[in-house]
Order: structure tokens, then C-alpha cells, then sequence
């Protein structure tokens, strides 16, 4: 379709539209994001991303069902999550998706959560979303999102599960780790669970990732590894199979881990798998992280993984905690491996590793 046409049909989903008229154009819009050309042709002029998200509340629910898919194909794309973000004649979407996704009758709140996913991905768009979150605390805040998230059932007609990577990417952010990670608002132990959650590899890739990014605040470290939060078990018996181990070995694991049943299975996807590696990575961080997994036995459920698995991404990240855990204490001016200068073409190795594992979390599409 060419800019001219596009031109033609954008007219037609205008609120005062014949319903009928209106739902063949979004019909026909929504099937331009099915290519790379049609989604570069949609977003070369805000007036089109403007007409589309125009229609995220029409009165006919299946119009606005097709302009959620239409712009969570288009924000697939990060480049495109920036515009949404600064349409003149939508300057509060943020907040009319959020106070959407947190009205437990919405009957589109599935689609509006994975519209929120993928906005949130792109850096800056995350600390929009935060500083937006922060100031409307009181109706929109971290502690509503949460609730929503942790209750089952909250809304009958929706999963929700798309607030695990929405949550995920706004932990980007240094202000929403800190939420999660406020001593005295028990957040992050109403997300562990969620680390073996059946139902959906979206949530469960999303708390995971969120507990991935929570890991690299060493200095919530210590009280992470405490009884309070108990994170090591959590993010260990995913990876833990059925094999038994001698009596020693065992009674050295976390309660959690002992004696598990002949048909425990692994976290089956593997970037999930990864990102659980990751996250023990980064309590290797200090001397005392590093004695406290050693005391609790964590590397016999890393060779266990080592010695079955089959992905190579995931063999790397085992064998780097692994290293870690059977090698010699560095010394002492080095016992914070954080505070360590990397030579600049090992860090490079590193970020590139960073990317790959980030891409693998994906983005919400809707086909």
C-alpha cells in the first residue's frame, strides 16, 4: 500500500465512523503490521499511529481488540515505543492503559498489558513510565501494580501475565528495583514464587528476569541470601533435577532442594535456564555471597545441570558460577569481583553475551 492510500483509509477510523466502516479500516490497518514495509509505512507519520490508538476504546470491543493488535505488532519494534509515547492527541496513554490493566472488569486488559510489555522495553521509555508510576502513586503506583500481578483471579476475562515483563523492563530502572527491593514492603517475596509457575513461561520468564535484574544490587545482597527473602532456593530448584545425592551432600542444600521427588524436572526453556544461572552469578559478587552458596552446597545443582544439559548458552553461564564456586579465594582486594576492572575486550565479550540474553526474552506479539 502506498502513503497515498494509507491517507485514503486513516479517515474511516475516526470515532464518528460507521461501526461497519470503522472495522474493515482497522481490519485492514491491523494487517499492515503483518510486514516489515506496512509497519514502516504506519509509523512514518504520527497522524497513523494517532488514528489507530485513537481507537483503543471505541465503543465496539472487537474494533478496539484489533487497534491493541495492531500497535503491539508496531511497538515490537523500539524505535516505535518512543512516538507512541509523545502522540499530541494521546498524552496520557500511559495512564489510561495502567488505570485499564488495573480495573479488574477490563475485558481487553490482556492486550493492553502486552501493549505496556512492550513499551516498556526501550530504556528511556522505562523511565517514563516509572517517573509516571511515581507520581501518580496513590491510584497507579508499584504497590497496585503488584497487587494486581499477585492476585489470582483479579480479573475474570484476563491472565495478566504480561506484567511479568512489564515489571521486568521497568526494573531497569535504579528507582523501581528499589521498590522491589524495600525491606519493609515484602514486594520481592510475593514475586518468588512465581520462579516455578506452570501456567505461563511469560510470567515466570518475566519474574525471573525481574529477580535477574534485582541481583545486581550487591548491596541487598546479604539480606537477599537471609531467611527474610530466602532468593537461593528460589532461584535453584528450577534447575534442580531428580537425581539423589549421599546423605552429606544433602543435608548441605537448602531444605527446598532435599530429597526431591523422582519426577522433578528443570525449568524447561532455556533462557529462562540462563537468566536463573545469571542470577546466582551475581551473588558470587562478594566473599560473603560466595561462602554462603558454598555452605549451601550450590554447585552439586549446578553440575547435576552441567552434566545433562544440551544448550550451550546455558553450559557457558553454569560453567562461569562453577568456576567461581570450586576455584580459590581472590585476594582480598579483590574479594568484591564488582569492584574488578575488566580489561576493555573482556568487557566487550561480556555486553555482547548481556544482548544475546536479553533478546532472548523476546517480544509480545499478537498474531
Amino acid at each position: 500500500m502506498s502513503r497515498k492510500q494509507l491517507d485514503e483509509v486513516i479517515p474511516f477510523l475516526s470515532h464518528k465512523s460507521r461501526g461497519d466502516v470503522k472495522a474493515i479500516a482497522i481490519d485492514y490497518v491491523t494487517g499492515l503490521t503483518g510486514t516489515s514495509e506496512g509497519r514502516t509505512l504506519l509509523c512514518s507519520r504520527d497522524v497513523y499511529l494517532e488514528a489507530v490508538a485513537g481507537l483503543l476504546q471505541d465503543d465496539i470491543q472487537s474494533i478496539s481488540k484489533q487497534a491493541y493488535k495492531a500497535l503491539v505488532n508496531l511497538t515490537a519494534e523500539d524505535l516505535v515505543c518512543p512516538k507512541l509515547l509523545s502522540l499530541k492527541t494521546k498524552p496520557n496513554l500511559l495512564q489510561e492503559l495502567m488505570k485499564y490493566v488495573c480495573n479488574p472488569e477490563s475485558e481487553l486488559a490482556d492486550e493492553a498489558c502486552m501493549l505496556l510489555s512492550n513499551l516498556s522495553r526501550p530504556l528511556d521509555c522505562a523511565k517514563k513510565m516509572v517517573e509516571v508510576i511515581q507520581k501518580e502513586k496513590e491510584t497507579l503506583g508499584f504497590d497496585k501494580l503488584i497487587q494486581v500481578f499477585c492476585t489470582e483471579g483479579y480479573n475474570p476475562k484476563a491472565k495478566l501475565h504480561h506484567l511479568g515483563p512489564f515489571l521486568c523492563n521497568l526494573t531497569q530502572i535504579p528507582e523501581a528495583r528499589q521498590f522491589i527491593l524495600n525491606k519493609d514492603g515484602c514486594v520481592i517475596q510475593r514475586l518468588l514464587p512465581y520462579t516455578q509457575y506452570p501456567e505461563s513461561v511469560v510470567r515466570r520468564r518475566g519474574i525471573v528476569a525481574t529477580l535477574k535484574n534485582c541481583s545486581f544490587e550487591t548491596d541487598n545482597h546479604q539480606w537477599l541470601l537471609s531467611p527474610q527473602v530466602d532468593l537461593l532456593p528460589h532461584l535453584l530448584l528450577p534447575l534442580a533435577g531428580p537425581e539423589e545425592f549421599d546423605e552429606e551432600d544433602n543435608d548441605k542444600l537448602p531444605v527446598e532442594l532435599q530429597y526431591l521427588e523422582p519426577t522433578k524436572t528443570r525449568e524447561p526453556e532455556p533462557d529462562i535456564r540462563v537468566m536463573l544461572i545469571e542470577a546466582v552469578h551475581q551473588l558470587c559478587a562478594t566473599k560473603e555471597g560466595r561462602e554462603y552458596l558454598k555452605d549451601k552446597n550450590a554447585y552439586i545443582i549446578l553440575r547435576e545441570l552441567h552434566n545433562c544439559e544440551k544448550n550451550e548458552a546455558v553450559i557457558e553461564a553454569c560453567e562461569d558460577v562453577v568456576s567461581i564456586l570450586i576455584g580459590d579465594e581472590p585476594a582480598p582486594e579483590h574479594a568484591n569481583l564488582k569492584e574488578v576492572e575488566i580489561p576493555a575486550d573482556i568487557q566487550e565479550k561480556l555486553n555482547k553475551a548481556s544482548r544475546v540474553a536479553k533478546d532472548a526474552g523476546g517480544d509480545a506479539k499478537d498474531g
